[in-house]
């Protein structure tokens, strides 16, 4: 034991850290006490629930697009008091935009699907075209600006255009998760080393990785991972520096 506790001031003492497990997501807002999250891109209100199991407890306001989806994602968080949902895009623009819906919703996409998309996820199909609401991160944004606000983005190759229409907000959320690509699934998308000097260049550095899916042509190799952005000069305690 005297051997252990001397390694950890040591490891300590050079601004490291030994830990059990590795910390996760929960533990991130909890470190910034987030009290607010916006799930943007939440399709039936997996992102949230999942939040909600593992221990979250503050508000959430939830995006999701297509209506149909949308009255599942209403019905999933209706029990939740802290919980609401709105029917609608977020990206650089406000009016309607066209949306390709998957057979598999949580493949719908406002961008269009390279080959490798539409073969290496399970029904990823585009059954319809439907015409959503679209509006901005920076429209909505006084409503939340009193909040600590993490920003979770999942859209399926729109995540570069809904970070552009926050421009003006983007800098006063404490953290960011993006769902970012290895092999493009989507046209005209960011490549990742594109998507992480964006974020460098917003002020953000990243802080966790996860893998979400693998390559179906090569399943040794990811396809697309989770990244969570800190505050790059984020110190405990909420100071900047």
């Amino acid at each position: 034991m005297i051997v252990k506790d001397r390694l950890k001031s040591i490891v300590r003492s050079v601004g490291y850290e030994i830990r059990r497990q590795h910390p996760d997501l929960t533990e991130f807002l909890h470190s910034r006490s987030v009290n607010l999250v916006l799930d943007v891109g939440a399709n039936e209100g997996q992102f949230a629930q999942e939040l909600r199991s593992r221990g979250y407890s503050g508000r959430i306001v939830s995006f999701e697009p297509v209506a149909e989806v949308f009255e599942r994602l209403e019905k999933n968080s209706a029990a939740d008091e802290k919980w609401s949902c709105r029917n609608t895009a977020l990206g650089e623009t406000i009016g309607t935009i066209e949306i390709n819906v998957s057979k598999n919703t949580a493949m719908s996409s406002i961008v269009r699907q390279t080959e490798v998309g539409r073969n290496s996820i399970y029904e990823t199909d585009v059954v319809r075209v439907d015409k959503v609401q679209i509006t901005t991160l920076d429209s909505i944004f006084s409503e939340v600006s009193e909040d600590r606000v993490f920003l979770k983005v999942d859209t399926q190759g729109f995540e570069q255009s809904v970070l552009g229409g926050g421009k003006n907000s983007l800098h006063r959320v404490l953290g960011v998760q993006l769902e970012l690509p290895l092999v493009h699934l989507y046209e005209g998308t960011w490549q990742f080393d594109e998507a992480l000097r964006f974020m460098r260049e917003a002020g953000f550095s990243l802080s966790q990785m996860r893998p979400i899916t693998y390559y179906s042509q090569d399943p040794a190799s990811l396809l697309e991972v989770d990244c969570i952005f800190r505050r790059a000069h984020y110190v405990d305690g909420g100071t900047y520096h």
